[in-house]
């Protein structure tokens, strides 16, 4: 599974466009900012037939190989700082598959206007994603 999320769509929360399954996975966040950015995964809140949770990612996974990046997390998701101007890449290794609906992306990318964005969607700074296994 490889895919990726543009600055536009991380601005709100985006789910795994698949299930990341007990393998290790790159992210890597590209960050095209002067100043420093943000990224979180989280757990989804779900019902598990008795009441509503949220995902446990961690223990359930672990985060390694940080570049360029600094990481806060807890049980349920983790918050990522990346440097200015720069290329965050960790490696996220799930120890059970995580379904697709069960985890989500966002990035909180600032909304800037300019004669340069073709597209006029306003995401010409932020962070951009790939994940690849």
């Amino acid at each position: 599974m490889a895919s990726s999320y543009t600055r536009l769509q991380l601005r709100d929360f985006q789910t795994s466009t698949a299930d990341l399954t007990a393998q290790a996975y790159t992210f890597t966040l590209v960050n095209n900012n002067s100043s420093t950015a943000y990224f979180a995964m989280e757990g989804v809140r779900y019902w598990n037939g008795t009441e509503f949770v949220y995902k446990t990612l961690f223990p359930s996974a672990s985060l390694s190989a940080l570049t360029n990046c600094t990481v806060v997390s807890g049980s349920t998701n983790a918050g990522f700082i990346i440097n200015p101007n720069a290329t965050a890449t960790f490696v996220f290794t799930p120890t059970a598959t995580i379904a697709k609906e069960q985890m989500q992306f966002s990035a909180p990318n600032a909304q800037v206007f300019s004669l340069g964005d073709a597209t006029a969607s306003g995401s010409l700074l932020g962070v951009d994603l790939a994940i690849t296994p």
